[in-house]
């Protein structure tokens, strides 16, 4: 086909194009300008619209106003008053093309503003007091009909712009059907322009085709291999490479993927064509050794290897070597694969721990109930025999069994903590304030010779711990520093708010990314190897001197972290010191106000239940409970526990052990005596509970639980608090130190728990706490904020609350109690304090 058979065409195909650009710039700004005059018509109507409400809310201001006679409610009044002007300039400039539309924006304006004067005349009237008036001026009905007038304006102006707008929306439809068929008519053109075209190529490419067909054929084969080689070896996570291998039997870097170059940082590049032993001096040798190997077995080898990286990092590898020959069977490369299994190691060293630590688990758990309840028999009688020995020497001794049976259960506890089965009561805590209360106490324990610093970062986050287990932890790590630092040193307790990443968490066995609070303890001792530190947090591990540690002080730090979904790591050198940090989740709660001072540690003949299958465990825990001023029945299971709760006896507290023989598991126990004695306190104790009261190593909520083995004062607070459970609180708020204590142990007296308050800020922090208070007594002549608002606080936080004012004069009309406050003369007796109180 001639060059200008193939113009034709071509040039048709050009003209249209050019055609078809005009078309639709054309038709572009046809719609632009129907766009407009939409978003005009629009405009229009929403401002007309806005004008009618903003009359519509002027005249609610002013009902609003007429009926309270408070100012406030003029707000939408002023506001209109305003703002309308500015909106009927900007209609009227919105409305300038059409005259029609100005004249009843005209009509519009002169309404709103006789509107707004009939609106004016009557707030003035209410301004001076004249309500008659303004009320006078509301029923004329001047305002309705000038507000009908405006709502049939309002109509006008928004018909007209409803008419103008499905006139122009028409004529906008007209005008892109019009494009639509200009635009197909063109595109018709086109196509049949580019057929023509394809045609004439097509018949002078064929005979071209067909003489490079067989080589396209060939290259394709060829560039399909070399893509899948390259994609596989540029793409796969697998570290691969070649080395080519010289006659003379030198072995020279080849290719590598990217994978491998990433890790060998920039410089890579630079690698290529040298020698193993010039480019990795130190690696070198056993790279070559590895080399020589593979080519004497003269098949691919599977190895295992390790090293460690620029930084520290051990990383291990498993490769898969194999070499290549040419045709005259002469080894001539040797290629590669290597892939990290570091994580898979760290996750296999992972799981052999934890089933290390559940075999410690199960075996301290076994031992741990029996035990526990031996120590528990032992120190309770040591405890009652105590108080009847004279000999000074004596009591020495006892106090030294005291002390052993002490340390024996630390032990058992230590192990529970380790194998994370310890029973845990978390609570809101920060662990600011809990550091700055305990660096005395870390002074006086760690000597003079250890300087102790503590750095707290501002706006630190609350976290969810048991407290007594951080503290616990704090003073393990504390006394592993001093111990560290033989000749002295410093010892750092570091605060500050942490968040721990998904990258983190997958370096990280067991760590859930999220915000957590950190707890760094650091000194300046010996430090530790990396041997060391690799077993660091085993049970029984120690390198101190025999009779200087039992090896569980890491190991129950490690278990108490864990068990409360936290994370530690520990960072050491040999000679540069160490550096535990701990991390414990982050909570949005608040921390609970202090709980208030307990007055109640001995009984006052109430009545206990002891529930304990074991005798000798019963007879003490009986024991200890009469000389602390209780009564005591006892029963040897559930089964006469129940069979005493169904009779008349007193019983006012329940104390049973968890862990007992028979059919009847305790939680049902419980639910049965608590369904025949409602209300009935119940305290808890065991030697080792897992899963009866304790659930994903957390108490239920509620649950009072003593373990074993426990002394008289532990006996008591914990009787005392259960009980405590069962009898109505009452806030006593009381400036006056003398009057204070003198009302606080009436109230006692009469059988209530008691918290105490020197002003209404304490009261209200207690308020606002999730502390229990049924009754409130407060005196009326408190600092800062007087009894009577105190009053009426409390009764809005807590609907229900039982209200008290006391007072040593007749209120006056401004102090006077409200409803439902009684009123308690000063002085006051125990009945009379009885009878406000509802005893």
């Amino acid at each position: 086909m001639s060059r200008r058979l193939i113009f034709v065409p071509i040039a048709l195909i050009v003209l249209l194009a050019l055609l078809t650009g005009y078309s639709a710039f054309n038709h572009i700004a046809a719609l632009r300008l129907s766009q407009q005059q939409v978003n005009h018509a629009h405009r229009v109507m929403e401002t007309t619209q806005g004008l009618f409400s903003r009359i519509q809310d002027a005249e609610t201001g002013q009902r609003g106003y007429l009926l309270t006679g408070q100012r406030e409610y003029l707000t939408p009044w002023r506001k209109a008053v305003a703002a309308i002007p500015a909106e009927v300039a900007q209609l009227r400039a919105l409305v300038a093309d059409n005259p029609d539309q100005m004249e009843r924006v005209g009509q519009m304006e002169a309404a709103l503003a006789l509107r707004l004067e009939v609106l004016r005349e009557t707030v003035d009237a209410m301004d001076h007091g004249d309500a008659q008036t303004a009320h006078s001026l509301v029923r004329s009905g001047r305002g309705k009909v000038l507000m009908d007038q405006l709502r049939a304006i309002n109509a006008q102006i928004l018909a007209e712009e409803r008419r103008l707008l499905a006139i122009r929306q028409a004529q906008a439809d007209a005008d892109e059907r019009r494009g639509l068929a200009l635009t197909l008519g063109v595109g018709g053109l086109a196509l049949v322009g580019l057929v023509l075209a394809v045609l004439a190529l097509a018949r002078a490419n064929r005979d071209m085709s067909r003489a490079l067909g067989e080589r396209d054929a060939a290259d394709a084969a060829r560039r399909e291999s070399d893509a899948l080689v390259r994609a596989v070896f540029e793409n796969i996570p697998d570290y691969l490479y070649t080395f080519d291998i010289t006659p003379d039997r030198r072995f020279l870097v080849g290719d590598f993927n990217p994978a491998l170059a990433k890790l060998l940082g920039d410089e890579v590049e630079s690698y290529r064509g040298r020698e193993v032993l010039e480019v990795f001096p130190v690696l070198g040798p056993r790279l070559l050794a590895t080399y020589e190997r593979v080519l004497a077995a003269g098949r691919a080898l599977v190895m295992r290897d390790a090293m460690e990286l620029p930084g520290g990092e051990r990383v291990s590898w498993e490769s898969i070597l194999a070499p290549v020959y040419d045709a005259a069977g002469r080894p001539t490369r040797i290629v590669g694969s290597s892939r990290d299994i570091s994580e898979r190691e760290r996750a296999e060293e992972q799981a052999r721990r934890s089933q290390r630590m559940e075999a410690v688990g199960q075996l301290t758990g076994g031992v741990a109930h029996d035990f526990n309840n031996l120590l528990q028999v032992i120190r309770a009688n040591l405890e009652m025999v105590e108080r009847s020995l004279t000999d000074a020497k004596l009591r020495g001794r006892l106090q030294n069994a005291l002390h052993a049976s002490d340390r024996a259960a630390d032990l058992t506890r230590q192990l529970l903590a380790f194998a994370r089965r310890q029973p845990l009561e978390p609570q809101v805590v920060n662990l600011g304030r809990m550091v700055g209360e305990m660096a005395e106490l870390l002074r006086r324990t760690l000597g003079e010779s250890i300087e102790v610093e503590t750095v707290l970062a501002g706006g630190l986050w609350n976290t969810v711990a048991d407290p007594t287990q951080v503290e616990s932890a704090l003073l393990n790590l504390a006394i592993n520093a001093r111990d560290a630092m033989d000749g002295g040193g410093r010892l750092t307790v570091e605060l500050a708010n942490a968040a721990l990443d998904d990258g983190y968490a997958a370096r990280n066995h067991d760590v859930a990314p999220g915000q957590y609070v950190m707890l760094a303890v650091s000194d300046t001792g010996t430090g530790m190897s990396r041997e060391v530190l690799a077993r660091v947090f085993e049970p029984f591990f120690t390198t101190k001197g025999e009779g200087k540690g039992t090896g569980l002080g890491l190991s129950m730090v490690y278990g108490f972290v864990k068990q409360s979904k936290g994370h530690i790591q520990i960072y050491s050198e040999p000679g540069q010191g160490t550096t535990v940090k701990i991390y414990l989740p982050r909570t949005r709660k608040a921390e609970p106000a202090a709980p208030a001072i307990e007055r109640l540690d001995e009984g006052r003949g109430e009545i206990v239940l002891v529930v304990e299958d074991e005798e000798a465990v019963r007879e003490a825990a009986c024991a200890m409970l009469v000389e602390l001023g209780y009564g005591c029945l006892q029963a040897d299971g559930p089964a006469s526990a129940l069979a005493l709760l169904n009779g008349e006896a007193r019983i006012d507290l329940l104390f049973t052990d968890v862990v007992m023989p028979g059919d009847m598991k305790t939680p049902a126990f419980v639910a049965e005596a608590q369904r025949l004695r409602p209300g009935l306190p119940v305290v808890y104790t065991s030697g080792y509970t897992e899963n009866a009261i304790v659930h994903h190593g957390r108490l239920d909520d509620g649950v009072a639980l003593l373990s074993k083995p426990y002394g008289k004062a532990d006996l008591a607070r914990k009787i005392a608090a259960g009980l405590r459970t069962g009898r109505s609180v009452v806030l006593i708020v009381e400036d006056e130190a003398l009057v204070r204590t003198a009302a606080v142990e009436m109230a006692i007296e009469l059988g209530f728990g008691v918290i105490e308050a020197a002003d209404a800020s304490e009261a209200l922090a207690f308020l606002e706490s999730d502390a229990r208070i049924d009754v409130l007594l407060s005196d009326v002549g408190l600092p800062g904020m007087k009894g009577d608002e105190l009053i009426r606080r409390a009764a809005a936080m807590r609907p229900g609350l039982r209200l008290v004012v006391a007072s040593g004069y007749s209120p006056d009309p401004v102090t006077a109690p409200s409803d439902g406050v009684l009123t308690l003369d000063k002085p006051y007796d125990v009945a009379a304090l009885a009878r406000a109180l509802g005893a």
